[in-house]
């Protein structure tokens, strides 16, 4: 695979999306790897997931310093949120690059021509996401650069969202190579909507970091499946910052995100058995078809009462818990 000294990041730069050239100092490489596209969780299982096409996709490894080729190193699989890439991510990526961490930064909406689906969360759905960080496991489950006991998940919003459900253990037993998983999930603000009524996680360390006034993703539920997952032995925790918006680790000041939904009021399950979501209040809805997920989702979900942006008093509160939360997954 070709080794590239360059490589394009999406940054937040004065409210808009810029492609900006960054010339790193330290070894990259862009890989490509097959996944497909994903519309309704039933289909990451069994007939319904035999029968999507694939798809290529590419991501890219960000190499520790002084890399040396005859060592193993542990790695972090990242995917970002709904808007792309943006500077907060980035700044993540590097902490965990210089602590010792080979980095596969995933790349699921610039692989399918996408910048954003804050408005519309039909064109890269969560159930591809999913998939598509399922794959990098397993494509760096047998690379021999890597340590395959010490690959972790990482995920903001949208990424958050995939790294939870890759904990999930059908899900694992469905789509990850014999004998792969994740050694641990790391989780900014994650959407822990239509949880599965199996309560069957992952035992390895589960961190979330969201904040409490968060209402794009709201972390209550993430407050209660965190309850219920050490009730059964788990090993899973919460981060929960006062006063805190969705993004509270971003350079942006607070401010309404006008095509961002709202879940707060959305009450969405997932069916253990059928691998259905579904909402309990109303089960005539239909998450699978494209056309009419829309309006499942505006059945419940608000356009127009986002808030997002820098908490001043805990910006850098998860990135200086993750300084020492690092070295002990090393």
């Amino acid at each position: 695979m070709r080794i590239s000294q360059i490589i394009f990041l999406s940054l937040l730069l004065f409210g808009c999306t810029k492609q900006v050239e960054v010339k790193p100092t330290y070894l990259t490489e862009k890989i490509e790897y097959s996944s497909k596209n994903i519309l309704g969780f039933e289909n990451l299982f069994g007939d319904g997931l035999n029968s999507q096409e694939n798809v290529k996709i590419f991501g890219v490894l960000h190499f520790p310093d002084n890399y040396d080729s005859l060592k193993q190193y542990p790695a972090i699989v990242a995917s970002h949120g709904s808007s792309n890439w943006r500077a907060h991510h980035l700044r993540y990526l590097e902490q965990m690059r210089q602590a010792g961490f080979i980095v596969l930064a995933m790349h699921p909406f610039d692989s399918r021509g996408v910048d954003s689906t804050v408005g519309n969360q039909i064109n890269v759905t969560s159930e591809t996401v999913i998939y598509d960080m399922a794959m990098s496991l397993n494509l760096l489950w047998d690379d021999s650069r890597i340590n395959n006991k010490k690959i972790y998940a990482a995920g903001w919003s949208l990424g958050g969202t995939a790294t939870l459900f890759n904990a999930w253990l059908p899900l694992q037993n469905s789509i990850n190579k014999s004998g792969a998983s994740f050694a641990g999930y790391l989780m900014w603000y994650p959407g822990c909507l239509a949880l599965p009524d199996l309560n069957a996680w992952d035992e390895d360390l589960m961190q979330i970091y969201i904040g409490e006034e968060d209402n794009w993703t709201p972390p209550q539920p993430c407050q209660e499946l965190v309850t219920d997952i050490n009730a059964q032995g788990g090993n899973a925790f919460i981060k929960l910052y006062p006063n805190s918006f969705h993004s509270f680790d971003g350079p942006q000041p607070l401010r309404l995100i006008p095509d961002a939904y709202s879940w707060a009021e959305c009450k969405l399950k997932l069916n253990a058995d059928t691998k259905k979501v579904y909402d309990p209040h109303n089960i005539s809805l239909n998450f699978s078809d494209p056309k009419l997920r829309r309006a499942a989702y505006e059945s419940c979900a608000v356009k127009g009462e986002v808030m997002a942006g820098a908490s001043p008093e805990y910006k850098n509160a998860a990135y200086e818990h993750l300084s020492a939360l690092l070295p002990k997954l090393d």
